[in-house]
């Protein structure tokens, strides 16, 4: 009789916006003929272990995708994964791996004269759980650690913004990192990570990988084959965790 690892997190779903961000554990897979349905979101079996969620791109995709998932199946884990950009000041590279610390909504709250605030400042919070402060969705700590360990070089923390318009702006951007404290920027995470505390699983985190930079569009550097294929290897390590 095998024992499960109690590092293990299968069953384990991932919830990417686009196909060739989790390009490398699709080939021979196939649609779960229980999630075969004709609405929602593509819900695709990886192995017995594993799920991929193709969300599409942005918030709202990313929590209905999520909850779609965890409504048909219960997981253990929920990884939000995806490409992403570095904001100013960084120190950020395209390549890099970033466990985010905390996944940030950075729009939704209030412009007061002195700034935006975010929803604290309305007194109607995204949630008065430990896991949500603020516009701040707190992943799993052991989780992150579990993730660096089994990634290996490379890997990088910080705060990840979930937008929904993305920086094509010096002012944009800088806006960003202020209000936010994020060293890149996406925008699924936060949803997705919401989504699955809601949905009771707490054993979640969003990884990315800089795939561009951010601010004037005219002066943005993108690589997304170089993010592509290092997505490619940091799932193959972070399946080994699902076996």
């Amino acid at each position: 009789m095998t024992s499960v690892s109690p590092n293990s997190l299968a069953p384990l779903l991932i919830v990417a916006a686009v196909r060739d961000e989790v390009r490398s554990v699709l080939p021979g897979s196939t649609v779960n003929p229980t999630t075969n349905i004709r609405v929602g979101w593509p819900i695709i079996s990886v192995n017995p272990n594993v799920t991929v969620a193709l969300s599409g791109v942005g918030r709202a995709n990313a929590a209905g995708a999520t909850v779609q998932a965890l409504t048909l199946r219960r997981y253990s884990a929920v990884l939000s994964v995806g490409v992403a950009g570095a904001l100013h000041g960084s120190g950020l590279s395209i390549g890099d791996v970033v466990l985010a610390t905390h996944s940030v909504f950075a729009e939704e709250g209030i412009d007061l004269p002195d700034g935006p605030a975010d929803m604290s400042a309305l007194a109607f919070p995204l949630g008065d759980e430990p896991w949500c402060d603020g516009n701040r969705i707190q992943p799993d700590t052991a989780l992150l650690d579990l993730l660096a360990g089994s990634i290996g070089q490379g890997v990088e923390r910080g705060v990840v913004a979930t937008v929904a318009r993305c920086s094509g702006t010096d002012r944009a951007a800088a806006a960003v990192a202020v209000q936010t404290g994020a060293r890149a920027e996406a925008m699924e995470g936060a949803a997705a990570l919401l989504a699955a505390h809601r949905m009771g699983v707490h054993k979640c985190a969003e990884v990315r990988v800089i795939s561009n930079t951010c601010g004037d569009r005219l002066r943005q550097h993108w690589d997304l084959s170089a993010a592509f294929n290092r997505i490619d290897l940091m799932l193959e390590r972070i399946l080994e965790l699902a076996k």
